[in-house]
């Protein structure tokens, strides 16, 4: 392990009462990042307790990792199942129903551990069946592209909407530094992406704590900081594979799950970045688009998003008045539920009923808000200040030959016009996007960003 490992090490298996008043748990315990750790799995096994793993991974993961663990298994005399998930040709596999229903009909009964070979798709797939299954988790990672190596929750595609589903976190994450310093750049480039993407969800987690009195913990946050920072440091030495900036950015990714579960939910590292990287994924899988990585998309959310806290720290104080007075001219509940059957399609009306529970945009609400909004703008406006310019981030994802902006991966410009929109109902969760919305700029920061961002000449 790097000199870094120090601050994943005192969060290993711990339980501590912190100052925001919660008590924070991390079950996860062992972290082995080496050359040649998956030969280390089968005495863990033995430490740990456990002697028939049921194993998962996809056509790609199981070429990379699977038979190495599989012959380290067999080596060491313990008996296993294997599910090897067969991935699209020029695709990866979904983590829907379709891939949670074959694991569970491949599922070993007697087997007493889950794990997955895999770090996105594999890693949620397992995570959750594991959680539904009640049994511990272990993953080997095959490279550093997400961020929920060691999350509580899977983000996962039911009946086409993105949900986060509560999940095992695993007891363990094995990660042979040869394989991950291997990994291709892009996926390396997305994980550090979705790294950068910390730099606006913890802005729209303290700008929902000012607004909402949501609830916020600076310990969590200083931890997802240290993962940006690391990050940062670690980027320019992701071209060349540098074993030394894998190793920092794995780390940078294991602090984010951990945060995560300190938190009991993905708020210190999802926020509208993420949204827009959700409802890309889901536009892509109605009209049967290969999929691309979500860290790659989290980071062209992450330059649109900045954008929006850029323009809100110079931004004049808004006529409130003039706000309240034109609530009644907004879009009537049958034209957004018209807007939702076009833009979410066969998941509209998960997004329907989420609004009917959450009530993020009905009129009530929205006087209360602006109301909160009116008196705290210095305070809202200063958060703002804090924001990394966009452009620094477009430098960054440049300079690790990372997609910038949608044209990059063929995002289509309505795609984008839509997400800057929209994309805020797929959660009940304050955002940047919300309180454009509040004061009514959203739309014209939309038509902005995409005239910036999505030429039509490069967008389609």
């Amino acid at each position: 392990m790097s000199s870094q490992s120090k601050s994943i090490k005192s969060y290993l298996n711990c339980s501590f009462e912190c100052s925001c008043g919660k008590v924070h748990k991390s079950l996860f315990a062992h972290y082995i990042f080496e050359s040649g750790a998956i030969r280390k799995l089968p005495g863990l096994l033995k430490q740990l307790g456990y002697n028939r793993p049921f194993l998962i991974s996809d056509t790609h993961t199981h070429e990379i990792a699977g038979c190495r663990t599989e012959e380290a298994l067999r080596t060491a005399g313990i008996c296993f199942t294997s599910h090897v998930l067969k991935s699209p040709e020029n695709s990866d596999v979904a983590a829907d129903e379709n891939a949670l229903g074959s694991i569970a009909m491949a599922n070993d009964m007697d087997a007493d551990i889950i794990i997955s070979i895999g770090t996105g798709t594999i890693n949620d797939l397992g995570r959750y069946f594991s959680y539904i299954t009640g049994r511990p988790f272990l993953l080997v990672a095959t490279a550093p592209s997400m961020d929920g190596l060691v999350s509580g929750v899977a983000p996962l595609i039911f009946h086409n909407m993105k949900i986060t589903f509560p999940a095992q976190e695993p007891l363990a994450l094995i990660c042979d530094s040869e394989i991950m310093a291997a990994a291709p750049l892009k996926m390396l480039a997305a994980g550090a992406a979705d790294i950068l993407g910390k730099y606006n969800c913890l802005l729209d987690w303290k700008l929902s704590c000012i607004v909402n009195n949501e609830y916020y913990c600076d310990t969590i946050a200083d931890i997802m900081r240290t993962a940006v920072d690391q990050t940062m440091e670690s980027t320019k030495g992701l071209a060349s594979h540098d074993d030394k900036a894998v190793s920092v950015l794995t780390e940078a990714l294991v602090l984010s799950g951990i945060a995560m579960d300190f938190s009991g939910n993905s708020r210190p590292a999802s926020g509208a970045e993420h949204h827009q990287s959700h409802y890309w994924e889901m536009q892509f899988l109605f009209d049967q688009i290969p999929a691309v990585l979500h860290g790659t998309k989290v980071g062209i959310g992450t330059v649109l998003m900045l954008e929006l806290y850029n323009t809100l720290a110079k931004m004049e104080k808004p006529d409130f008045d003039a706000i309240r007075e034109n609530i009644s001219n907004r879009m009537t509940v049958e034209a957004w539920e018209q807007e939702m059957r076009r833009c979410y399609r066969d998941g509209a009306d998960g997004i329907i009923d989420l609004e009917r529970k959450s009530k993020k945009n009905d009129p009530e609400g929205l006087l209360k808000r602006l109301s909160v909004i009116e008196a705290k703008w210095d305070e809202i406006q200063e958060l703002a200040k804090t924001a990394p310019k966009a452009a620094e981030i477009y430098q960054v994802l440049e300079e690790m030959k990372a997609a910038r902006i949608p044209a990059d991966v063929g995002i289509p410009r309505q795609y984008v016009l839509d997400s800057i929109r929209y994309g805020k109902e797929l959660r009940d969760r304050y955002t940047i996007l919300q309180l454009m919305w509040d004061i009514d700029k959203l739309d014209e920061e939309a038509d902005f960003l995409v005239e910036k961002y999505c030429q039509e000449s490069v967008c389609g």
